[in-house]
């Protein structure tokens, strides 16, 4: 009677264990849902909590995560460090509106740390998350094509100007955000298509068509630049030879630009060559605040977390320091908002200076050597299919972080730390994590 009870209570364990997955399968739909946050949060936060628990109790890190994260904890010291130098107090940072913008960084980068802790099957994981992740994006664009088609702009689709017109949201709070996920999100559907054969091919294909449609019609032309020169790395990632890149990168354009004219796309996509309209106008005048603040400390910068307390006329506002080498902003302004320097590189420069640019880029290029070496090594199909998404994933989130703060945005950062945690993962021993849930 005893070990019958020992083995059902071992049987209901392994059960509710199993329910962990259930997070990986939820968090790709709440990606397109941040006008509804606090799903996504309490997903993060409850996979963060059983990450501590598992730590505790075996004591485990994964070597693959641990080399990565050395680099993100130095980054992560150093942001704190900018921080509390520039006058900012220890109770802002447990301010759900300081995590929410200005903060963002450690929400946005959590994955790196929860799955260090071996306390799930790495592949395992990335599969019930990319699989819900194409079946979500595909839902949400086939959606938002219909109510694009049908000129119905009040669930997915938002007018916000005349000279935009409809543009496609989902459920975000803006088309930039919305159309930065899907340039990631076409990338990861054009690299399972790469990778895969036969009927599996073709079922990839017609994802990675639906996602390119949600994402010209988001109308966001960084987006769209993006994941062009995203898709040209993936090609030459992905081709094998020159012959194969050039034979990919001409069905694509036959594919693909079509899609332009019939979606009645194609004049915002011309609009990616105005440089002078206004919101071209109000992202140079961004751009021209954090250059100037950077050349007021362009070695530590002016604080993290500081770029939006600055009032406009930021020339007026006296820095304490040495200006031109060292200073910071130190006033007792704590502004919390989505104000920033639509460009993250701009926007490390302004607020942390060259170390933090370089801490923050450094880390992106070695999780994408682990998992580009990973690729080229790799016979596994799946693993391929994954490593080869998050590499193209990363060149991507660099080319999309010129026009935009994405290196710190949540909504795609949650995309892609996620896969590319998990890519990570699955980069290592294949028997590490198969003993957690």
């Amino acid at each position: 009677m005893e070990n019958m009870l020992l083995s059902k209570n071992k049987i209901m364990n392994i059960e509710a264990r199993e329910l962990v997955y259930v997070l990986f399968a939820l968090l790709p739909v709440f990606i397109l849902m941040n006008k509804f946050p606090f799903f996504t949060i309490f997903s993060i936060i409850a996979l963060l909590l059983l990450s501590i628990y598992y730590f505790i109790k075996n004591k485990k890190i994964s070597e693959q995560h641990l080399r990565a994260d050395i680099l993100l904890g130095i980054l992560a010291l150093y942001l704190l460090l900018s921080y509390f130098i520039s006058g900012q107090p220890l109770i802002n940072l447990f301010n759900y509106w300081f995590i929410r913008y200005d903060g963002n960084f450690f929400f946005s980068y959590s994955p790196f740390i929860i799955l260090a802790i071996p306390f799930i099957s790495y592949r395992k994981a990335a599969k019930i998350y990319f699989q819900f992740l194409f079946i979500a994006f595909t839902f949400f664009a086939v959606l938002g094509f219909f109510e694009y088609i049908n000129d119905i702009s009040s669930f997915m689709v938002r007018i916000d100007d005349v000279y935009v017109g409809p543009m496609f949201i989902a459920l975000n709070n803006s088309h930039n955000a919305t159309g930065s996920v899907y340039s990631i999100a076409s990338i990861f559907a054009f690299a399972f298509f790469l990778e895969s054969y036969k009927k599996e091919k073709i079922a990839y294909g017609f994802i990675s068509i639906l996602c390119f449609i949600a994402l010209i019609i988001t109308k966001s032309r960084g987006s769209m630049v993006a994941f062009a020169i995203g898709i040209f790395f993936l090609l030459l990632f992905g081709s094998g030879s020159f012959l194969k890149f050039l034979r990919n990168f001409f069905i694509l354009i036959v594919v693909l630009v079509p899609l332009v004219f019939i979606t009645g796309t194609f004049g915002r996509v011309m609009q990616i060559f105005h440089i002078y309209d206004l919101s071209a106008l109000t992202r140079f005048s961004l751009w021209d605040k954090a250059i100037l603040l950077y050349k007021q400390s362009p070695i530590v910068g002016i604080g993290f977390a500081r770029y939006n307390d600055v009032p406009w006329n930021f020339d007026k506002v006296p820095l304490s320091g040495n200006p031109g080498i060292f200073s910071m902003y130190t006033s007792a302004n704590y502004i919390f908002n989505d104000t920033n320097a639509h460009s993250s590189y701009l926007h490390f420069l302004a607020e942390t200076g060259v170390i933090g640019l370089i801490l923050a880029m450094a880390f992106w290029i070695f999780c994408f050597v682990i998992i580009y070496k990973a690729y080229r090594r790799t016979g596994d199909n799946f693993s391929r299919k994954i490593y080869l998404s998050v590499a193209g994933g990363i060149i991507t989130l660099f080319m999309l972080s010129v026009t935009e703060n994405y290196m710190t945005a949540p909504t795609v950062m949650i995309c892609l730390s996620l896969a590319t945690s998990l890519a990570i993962g699955l980069s290592g021993r294949k028997e590490v994590g198969t003993r957690g849930l």
